[in-house]
This record gives structure tokens, sequence and C-alpha cells, in this order.
């Protein structure tokens, strides 16, 4: 997505970002998991580490990874095993000749049975109607993007991790392309995050694309890095293919653009540390967290 290279960015404020980023600390997913395989939910990286713990946390991991060679790598919750049927059929055919078929609607019908808003919020047949018009504009929004890889296809989470599908940090990655793609367009409301999930598969995941290496060494669930990867793929995805949101120097801090998967990197971490640090996501109860 977009030029590795870029040293342009907008100089607007930046208050507006910071808010959105604060809004979504505390969300949660029907449906999602974060019980992976131990990779994906490591711990968060302490203030203090340094490069040799830093490596010997990665060759432990590379360890583990050896001696698992038969692991499951299937996603781990029905949510996730429906997310990646639908991808499969959406990359049937190029962007350009993309329509919602009956099998998909099918697929949205089971999927109203798991992202239904419990609480009395609306009936599973509510939901299914509501996912059906977010399809629609996810025809849309999957169309009309103006870049992507062969075909028009987004990038490809490989077999090997399927057991990202349906993950809080691949959902959260969804709801920040979705709100704001509904809020600087003329969409009523945001899709549901499945769909911005579906637009980027790999969004949320540390590195570039679907990398393994980064990723295992450097990801820690529900901190600093886990909320700059998901928020940082979600507005460098919706500059570089919608023209739209703050880009990947979404704090306007640093040497690189807003195009350039390089920008924002270093300051977006920082500036979850503090986030991080003031709210304390990890050790918060049940009842602070909102599930969408």
């Amino acid at each position: 997505m977009g030029g590795w290279i870029s040293f342009n960015r907008d100089t607007d404020p930046t208050d507006q970002v910071v808010q959105y980023c604060k809004s979504v600390v505390f969300t949660q997913f029907y449906g999602q998991t974060t019980e992976l395989d131990g990779r994906t939910d490591g711990r968060p990286i302490p203030d203090d580490a340094t490069f040799w713990s830093l490596a010997w946390q990665f060759f432990r991991r590379s360890l583990s990874d050896e001696q698992n060679k038969q692991t499951n790598y299937e996603p781990k919750t029905h949510l996730g095993i429906i997310l990646s049927k639908m991808d499969e059929e959406i990359r049937r055919v190029s962007s350009d000749q993309f329509e919602i078929t009956q099998p998909m609607k099918d697929m949205l019908k089971e999927l109203a049975e798991l992202r239904v808003c419990t609480g009395d919020c609306e009936s599973i047949d509510e939901c299914h109607q509501r996912l059906l018009e977010d399809a629609d504009t996810f025809k849309h929004f999957y169309r009309k993007r103006t870049s992507g890889v062969e075909k028009g296809h987004s990038e490809v989470l490989e077999g090997k991790h399927s057991f990202y599908w349906g993950t809080r940090q691949q959902l959260l990655f969804g709801k920040v392309v979705c709100d704001w793609l509904a809020c600087r367009t003329e969409s009523k409301n945001p899709m549901d995050p499945v769909f911005g999930a579906l637009l980027n598969p790999t969004g949320g995941r540390v590195g570039p694309g679907d990398d393994t290496v980064l990723h295992n060494l450097t990801f820690d669930n529900m901190g600093a890095m886990a909320y700059h990867a998901a928020v940082h793929d979600a507005f460098g995805y919706l500059k570089n293919n919608h023209n739209l949101g703050p880009g990947y120097a979404y704090l306007n801090q640093g040497l690189f653009g807003d195009g350039s998967p390089f920008g924002g990197q270093l300051f977006g971490i920082l500036f979850w540390k503090g986030i991080c640090k003031e709210l304390r996501p990890l050790n918060a109860l049940n009842e602070q967290f909102i599930f969408k």
C-alpha cells in the first residue's frame, strides 16, 4: 500500500485523532477471540526492555514454533471461520467485478448470530439486515479504492496465520477503517468492523503486510505496540486506498510522510505507551470494556 519512501503529510490539527485513539482503548467485539496460540497474545513489552531481552524472547518463540510445526493454524472462533470463507468468496473475481453473491448473503446470516448486539439492542434478523446493508457499502468501497494488489484484491492473510481471523486486533483495525470511512463520506453509519477487516485482512499485524518475524517478536496484546499497529495500519490504508484520514504519520510527527509505512512509527509507539500507562487496559475490569 503506497510508496515506502514518502515525506508528504498534512498539517491538520491532531486533536481529533488523539481523542479518537483514546476512544478505542476499551473496545471489544462480539464474537472476537484474544486466545490464540501464545504468539499473538503476548505479554506487553516492558518499558526497560533491552535489545538482548527482546532477542531472547524472539529466540524462545522461534523454538516454540519449531516444536509445534503441527499446530492447527485454523481460525480459533466461528467468527474467524466465517470471515475466512467470506474472504475466499470475495477473491473469486477481480475487484471491479465483485458482487454480493448468494453464498455471501448466507454467510452474513450466519455471521449475524455472532455479531448481534446483545442486551436487546437488536434481533438476529435486524442484525442480518444491517450486515446486508453494510455489504452493499463494502462493495462500493472495495470496487472504488485507488490501489491494491493483483486484480485489486487485498493483501493476503497467509494460511499459517489463519488464527488471526476474527481476533480483537483484526477487528480493531477494521473498526478504525469503518469509522473513518463513515465520518468522511456520505455513509450514514459505520460499517460493521468485519468489513473493515475484509478490506485488508492483514491490517493490525506488526510489520509489512503479513510479516511473521516482526509480529512474533514485538506484538503485545492490548499493549502500546498492538494499539499502534491497529491504528497505524488503518490510517495508512485509508490514506493510500481511499485518500482519507491522517495517514501513517497520524500524529504529524517524524521524518516520513502519510503515505509511507515508515511514517509515524516512533512517535506513534511513544504516544501509545503514554496512553497505556495512563489508562492501563491490561489491568481493566471487564465492565470497563464496551462491546461493539
